[in-house]
């Protein structure tokens, strides 16, 4: 199984795995780290790598970073290895649940990144404008608005 390492500013990355865990469940080999001001780039990669190694069974890890150009990013690319250990900049929860799903069918690390950064982009969407809304009032009675 691809081990899967959350990387990301103030407790994105803890909290987006209590989200996940809380859909889908306990999740095995997956961990999550939450950079803060008073952490320097060095003990964040010291840490990171750490993690790394306790969700690698041999089949590679993913690390998702919650953003381009940022500090948790920049870290895990110094901890890229293709093949290896892939990053993945910008992470969702539908995002996380593909990765946590698919790791077990997958045939490789670039493949499961692939398709989870097909999940997150195909999940990001506008909602369709209405011009038209029904809403229940407090009595019960559904009630036609315009939107100006």
């Amino acid at each position: 199984m691809i081990g899967i390492v959350l990387i990301g500013h103030s407790r994105i990355a803890s909290e987006m795995l209590v989200s996940l865990q809380y859909v889908v469940g306990e999740q095995p080999l997956m961990d999550a780290l939450d950079v803060t001001n008073d952490s320097s780039p060095e003990l964040i990669a010291d840490m990171l790598i750490t993690k790394i190694r306790t969700c690698d069974v041999g089949q590679g890890v993913l690390l998702l970073a919650d953003m381009f150009g940022g500090t948790p990013c920049n870290v895990a690319m110094g901890c890229l290895r293709a093949g290896h250990v892939e990053v993945v900049s910008g992470f969702n929860l539908p995002l996380l649940i593909k990765a946590a799903t698919l790791r077990h069918h997958v045939n490789s690390l670039s493949e499961l990144a692939q398709q989870v950064v097909r999940a997150g982009r195909q999940y990001i969407q506008v909602a369709p404008n209405i011009t038209t809304t029904d809403h229940i009032s407090s009595n019960g009675d559904s009630v036609k608005h315009a939107d100006a």
